[in-house]
């Protein structure tokens, strides 16, 4: 799975890590709130395809390619349903941003197995280096304002 970034290991993560006055304090910790921060938007997406779409849950064995344009058909009507409604239930739920939410949509506790996929040392090397410098970047950025 080349370009994978991970957070770091040993630094605080989640959002709930980051409420009140503790904000992130170095680039370790400013990465790791935009990776939490963007990983619960995606999340909140998957919730929302999942609830409205069940069939996303358990997808029936179907052969890839069915099940491709059957993900993608979910997604071109969520979209129409999105443009078309204004003050969608289902758009509001998931808009509380003080509920962190896993790929199914359902609060996580911060506690689920990390998943680490298979991927060479020399990736796993470049995409570290490209994290550090993004880091950097990020805090650089934050410490200017």
């Amino acid at each position: 799975m080349p370009g994978f970034l991970t957070p770091y290991r040993g630094e605080r993560y989640h959002l709930r890590d980051y409420r009140g006055a503790r904000n992130p304090q170095g680039p370790e910790e400013i990465f790791n709130y935009t990776h939490s921060s963007l990983r619960n938007v995606i999340e909140r997406c998957f919730g929302v395809l999942k609830a409205r779409f069940p069939i996303l849950k358990d997808m029936p064995p179907y052969d890839l390619k069915r099940q491709k344009y059957i993900i993608l058909s979910c997604c071109v009507v969520h979209n129409f349903i999105k443009m078309c409604k204004d003050g969608d239930p289902l758009f509001i739920h998931y808009a509380d941003e003080n509920v962190e939410l896993d790929d199914d949509g359902i609060p996580t506790t911060g506690s689920e197995d990390q998943v680490t996929p298979s991927v060479s040392q020399r990736e796993l090397r470049r995409m570290a280096k490209f994290r550090d410098r993004l880091a950097k970047k990020l805090w650089e950025r934050q410490t200017s304002q």
